[in-house]
């Protein structure tokens, strides 16, 4: 495998993926053909291991699967379980001159010196962790943007100058439950069942179907045995989403008197999502430009990382 210049990943709730650069070409990470691994881990005896095999097991021991190590770590979680999703990516690409990582949020420093330890454990550099909102931000050229990511909970607005955040709110109604709570709460109520968040296996059930949705007006959703699969609609994903949405107006009016700024230059929404886009327009906001593939904001990466600083005796 020829030497790889760069590797940028990103580990959502989900998904990975990543991009790797390589003698000047930047290129998708496949997974055994496809172009992202379920980013969840696997524990067993003390082993965390990574992508479909480890997704597959953990279907079978729901207890011991992580489905979120990102989060997991950025709350004090194990370095461990994000070194294997790390090198899960690395057998595919070789081991990266560079390496960095996109973080749902701006990482604190201890969050940070645990993503380091995760990349040591696994054998990679040391990480530069950028933001879904700085990484989308770049896509709109200088001055400041507002990045609109539309998350499984609720929309995160977050304005960006230079790749740095000024501020961020979510899009949420006080005491409405969030977007996957209230499609679960409806699923539940079909199947005659009780919701439960904190099974894992539902809430990727609730993912499942609103990537579904995207694309139908129907989704079937598995319910735990002996319940049958229920069918959500696209009516009900908007009504979950319609009771944050209306809150969007005053959220961007708060999040720009927090920045101390009159207005934006551009607009940037991270996934297709058309009531989204209306609502920020809506808003009074220029038209968005979307991001729909997630390895835009990787690529875009490879194209603004930091140039290695120089030694001294070649100045």
């Amino acid at each position: 495998m020829p030497a790889t210049d760069l590797v940028v990943v990103d580990i959502a709730a989900w998904w990975v993926t990543a991009v790797f650069e390589s003698e000047g070409f930047d290129r998708p990470v496949l997974f055994d053909g496809r172009a992202r691994a379920p980013s969840g881990v696997f524990q067993g005896s003390g082993v965390y291991t990574a992508g479909a095999p480890a997704l597959a097991t953990g279907l079978a021991h729901p207890e011991s699967y992580r489905p979120d190590p990102m989060t997991l770590l950025r709350h004090g979680g194990p370095p461990a379980a994000v070194a294997a999703v790390l090198s899960h990516v690395a057998e595919r690409t070789g081991r990266p001159a560079a390496l960095t990582v996109v973080t749902a949020q701006e990482w604190d420093r201890p969050a940070r010196e645990r993503l380091e330890q995760a990349a040591d454990t696994a054998g990679l550099p040391r990480p530069r962790a950028v933001s879904t909102a700085a990484a989308a931000a770049a896509q709109a050229g200088p001055g400041i943007v507002l990045v609109c990511v539309a998350g499984a909970a609720w929309p995160e607005l977050t304005l960006v100058e230079g790749g740095r955040q000024l501020a961020a709110s979510a899009v949420r109604a006080p005491g409405a439950p969030a977007i996957d709570e209230a499609l679960l709460r409806v699923a539940a109520a079909r199947g005659g069942t009780e919701a439960d968040p904190d099974d894992w296996r539902l809430t990727r059930e609730i993912e499942r179907a609103r990537a579904t949705l995207g694309l139908q007006q129907r989704a079937a959703m598995l319910l735990p045995e002996p319940h049958q699969a229920v069918v959500l609609t696209r009516d009900d994903l908007a009504a979950a989403k319609a009771v944050h949405l209306d809150r969007l107006p005053d959220t961007v009016k708060l999040l720009l008197a927090d920045a101390g700024v009159d207005r934006v230059a551009a607009v940037v929404q991270v996934g297709e999502d058309a009531q989204v886009s209306t609502a920020l327009s809506d808003a009074g906001l220029a038209p968005a430009i979307t991001v729909r593939d997630p390895h835009a904001l990787l690529r875009g990466l490879t194209r603004t990382r930091t140039p290695p600083r120089r030694q001294w005796w070649r100045r």
